[in-house]
């Protein structure tokens, strides 16, 4: 009878921890899905569609080794709002606030090939920082540099593969249930 017991008890802990796992990870997205949503409405709207725009567009090619001085005065608060709006998303994925997958499926084409363009201005105002004696020069723009990388290491194609309901014609994984072609 003892041992009966026992694995009742067992058997109710194991259930109740279970469910409790679940609950904390049903809270945790509950959480994050609003911030996450406005994140995507916010690369989305015109304002930084617009700066990806410029960056791509009246940057790619130019020499940047000059900071944010190189970039053309017109375009420079563009530019700056889509790096502010980067380096933002970076700490939020850095700090786990938000899950890298759905960052990097939806939107890391556009960390990758803005971050390629906007490195040596990056780069160049640190020295700047360096020079002027900031108390932190390298941590211009280090969330969206950190966030190129880790969408480098899980590229946007991959995340959405992984995805446990991705399933285009194509990918190497699929839901379980049929899926019409």
């Amino acid at each position: 009878m003892d041992v009966a017991a026992l694995v009742v008890s067992i058997t109710a802990l194991t259930v109740t921890l279970l469910t409790s796992l679940r609950q904390l990870a049903l809270a945790r997205h509950a959480n994050t899905l609003p911030a996450v949503v406005g994140l995507f409405q916010e690369h989305r709207g015109a304002e930084l569609a617009r700066a990806r725009h410029i960056v791509v567009n009246e940057l790619a090619g130019r020499d940047l080794s000059d900071g944010l001085a190189a970039v053309p005065e017109e375009h420079r608060q563009h530019v700056l709002n889509l790096c502010w709006f980067y380096d933002n998303i970076g700490a939020l994925v850095a700090h786990g606030v938000v899950p890298l997958a759905p960052v990097s499926g939806y939107l890391g084409g556009s960390v990758i090939e803005t971050w390629k363009i906007v490195r040596p201005m990056a780069l160049a105002e640190r020295e700047k920082r360096r020079q002027l004696q900031f108390r932190d020069p390298e941590r211009w723009q280090a969330y969206y540099e950190n966030l190129y990388h880790l969408v480098v290491t899980t590229p946007p194609h991959e995340a959405r593969a992984k995805a446990s309901r991705w399933c285009r014609a194509g990918s190497r994984h699929r839901i379980a249930r049929t899926v019409p072609e």
